[in-house]
C-alpha cells in the first residue's frame, strides 16, 4: 500500500512538470508572435514614413529662392476661381486685389490665400461686372518666409520678382485681365513670364522707345521696347489729329524688368490722323530708383524723344494709328480687327424707338456710309447686322433687329452703287452685345446696326 502511494505521488509530480513545460512553451510562442507583430508594425510604420518622405521629396523646389507662380483663372458669370501652383514655402500667404479698366479699385478682389503643403493655392471671387486686372502678390509677414526670402524679399529671384516704389524693397506677383465681354465660362492661363535680355544701355538717361499697335473691336494694344528702367510709368491718352483727346481712351503701365512694356486702351471709334503719345513723365513717377536715374523733374533725361514742359522734361514717343480710308459720320463708330472693319451706327440715328422704319434724317448718315462702301473693290464681302439691348423679349428683339438690318440694306442698294458687293443681312437681337447691359450707356451702344467689311471666319 505504501509502495502504491509513492507511485501515485511521483506520477502527479511528473504530470505537473509536463503541464508547466506546455504552458511555458505556449507563452514563449505567444511572446514570439507578439514580437513578430511588433516588428511588422515597426517595419510598416517605417515604410509609411519613408513613402511620406519620398512624396515630400517629389515636390520639387519648395522654398527655392527662384520663385515660381502659375496656374489658371476660371471665369464664369457668378464666380471666378483661381487654381494656382507654386514652389513657395508651405504656409506662405498671397494677397489679391483688382483694378477695373476705368481705374477704380474693386472690393470684389480683396482677399488672401495660404499656400498648401504641396505649394498649391486658390482664390474664389464673386462675379464681376467690369473688365478688371487682378493682381496676386506674396505677403511676406511670417517668420519662416522672412528668414527664407528676406524681410523685403531681397533674397528672392526669378522673372516674377519686381522692383517697388521703395529702394531695396521688392514684390513677387502675377497679374491677369478679366474681359467681361468674353463668352463665359472661359479660362485664363497664369504663366511665368520670359523676359528678354536687357538693352546694353538699359537705365541710361539717354532714353529711347519703340512701339507697335494692333487692335480688336474694343481695345488698342500697344507693345513697346525701351531702355527705360524697370518701374518707370509710361502711357497716354488717345488723341485726334487736331490734338484734342479722345474721351475715356487712355492707358498706362510700368516698364518690365527687360525694358519692355504693354498696355491696352479702350476705344469706340477710329478716325484718320489719330495718334497715341506714349510718355514717360516725371510727375507720374515717384519711385525712388527711377527718380535717382532721371531726376525729379526729368532734368537728367537726354535724347531725341525729350520734350520741355516749363521747368520739367519728359520723354514722348508718337505712335500713329493705321486707320482705314473711311470717313463715317461723327456719331458713327469705326473699329478694326486685322482686316475686318466694323461701321457701327447707333439705332437712334436711324430709327425711332421700337420701330424698323428709317427716320427721314437717317439718310444723312447712310449717304456718308454709301460713300465709304463705294470705295470697296467689287466682290468685297460685307455683312449688315442688326443688334438690340436685352430689354424686352428675346424673340421680339431678334425680329426687330432683322427688320432694321433689312431696312438699312434696302436703302443702300436703292441709293448707292453697291450692287457689286457680296452682302449678307442678319439680325442677332440681344445675343452679341459690345457693352454691358447693366447701365443705360451700355444699352445705348448695344442698340445698333453694324456693317462688317471683310468679316472674319466664324462671325
Amino acid at each position: 500500500m505504501k509502495k502504491l502511494l509513492i507511485i501515485l505521488v511521483i506520477g502527479m509530480i511528473l504530470a505537473g512538470c509536463s503541464k508547466d513545460e506546455d504552458s511555458t512553451s505556449k507563452a514563449n510562442d505567444e511572446t514570439e508572435e507578439v514580437k513578430e507583430t511588433e516588428e511588422e508594425s515597426t517595419d510598416m510604420k517605417t515604410t509609411e514614413e519613408s513613402e511620406t518622405e519620398t512624396e515630400a521629396e517629389e515636390i520639387p523646389g519648395l522654398g527655392d529662392l527662384e520663385i515660381k507662380l502659375h496656374g489658371k483663372a476660371i471665369i464664369d458669370e457668378d464666380k471666378i476661381i483661381v487654381e494656382g501652383e507654386s514652389n513657395l514655402l508651405p504656409g506662405s500667404r498671397l494677397f489679391s486685389n483688382g483694378i477695373s479698366d476705368d481705374g477704380f479699385a474693386s472690393a470684389t478682389f480683396i482677399d488672401g490665400a495660404e499656400v498648401m503643403d504641396d505649394g498649391s493655392f486658390s482664390f474664389e471671387f464673386s462675379g464681376v461686372g467690369k473688365s478688371t486686372t487682378v493682381k496676386l502678390k506674396v505677403v511676406n509677414n511670417r517668420e519662416e518666409t522672412i528668414e527664407q526670402y528676406g524681410e523685403f524679399l531681397e533674397n528672392a529671384t526669378g522673372p516674377q520678382v519686381y522692383l517697388t516704389d521703395t529702394h531695396g524693397v521688392f514684390e513677387v506677383k502675377v497679374e491677369f485681365h478679366i474681359d467681361v465681354m468674353e463668352e463665359m465660362p472661359y479660362t485664363i492661363p497664369i504663366e511665368i513670364p520670359e523676359w528678354n535680355e536687357k538693352p546694353d544701355n538699359y537705365g541710361e538717361p539717354e532714353v529711347w522707345m519703340e512701339a507697335e499697335v494692333d487692335s480688336d473691336h474694343r481695345y488698342l494694344y500697344f507693345h513697346g521696347t525701351s531702355n527705360l528702367m524697370e518701374g518707370a510709368q509710361v502711357g497716354g491718352n488717345l488723341m485726334h489729329e487736331s490734338g484734342i483727346i479722345v474721351p475715356f481712351s487712355f492707358g498706362h503701365t510700368r516698364v518690365n524688368p527687360d525694358g519692355t512694356f504693354e498696355f491696352r486702351v479702350p476705344y469706340t471709334t477710329l478716325r484718320q490722323g489719330m495718334y497715341m503719345p506714349i510718355r514717360y513723365q516725371p510727375d507720374r513717377n515717384t519711385w525712388e530708383d527711377v527718380i535717382a536715374v532721371y531726376g525729379e523733374q526729368g532734368e537728367n533725361l537726354k535724347g531725341d524723344l525729350i520734350e520741355q514742359d516749363g521747368d520739367s522734361q519728359y520723354a514722348e514717343l508718337i505712335v500713329k494709328l493705321d486707320v482705314p480710308d473711311f470717313e463715317p459720320p461723327e456719331d458713327v463708330g469705326l473699329t478694326v480687327e486685322e482686316e475686318e472693319v466694323k461701321i457701327q451706327m447707333p439705332d437712334d440715328l436711324l430709327f425711332d424707338f421700337d420701330d424698323s422704319e428709317l427716320k427721314p434724317e437717317a439718310k444723312n448718315t447712310l449717304e456718308d456710309v454709301i460713300k465709304d462702301l463705294q470705295k470697296l473693290d467689287a466682290d468685297t464681302t460685307i455683312e449688315i447686322n442688326g443688334h438690340t439691348d436685352n430689354v424686352g423679349q428675346p424673340d421680339y428683339n431678334m425680329e426687330l433687329s432683322e427688320k432694321r438690318a433689312n431696312a438699312v440694306w434696302d436703302y443702300l442698294k436703292k441709293n448707292g452703287n453697291v450692287s457689286g458687293l457680296d452682302v449678307e443681312v442678319a439680325g442677332y437681337g440681344e445675343t452679341e452685345p459690345i457693352a454691358s447691359n447693366e447701365d443705360k450707356e451700355g444699352q445705348d451702344r448695344n442698340r445698333r446696326v453694324e456693317i462688317v467689311i471683310n468679316p472674319k471666319k466664324g462671325n
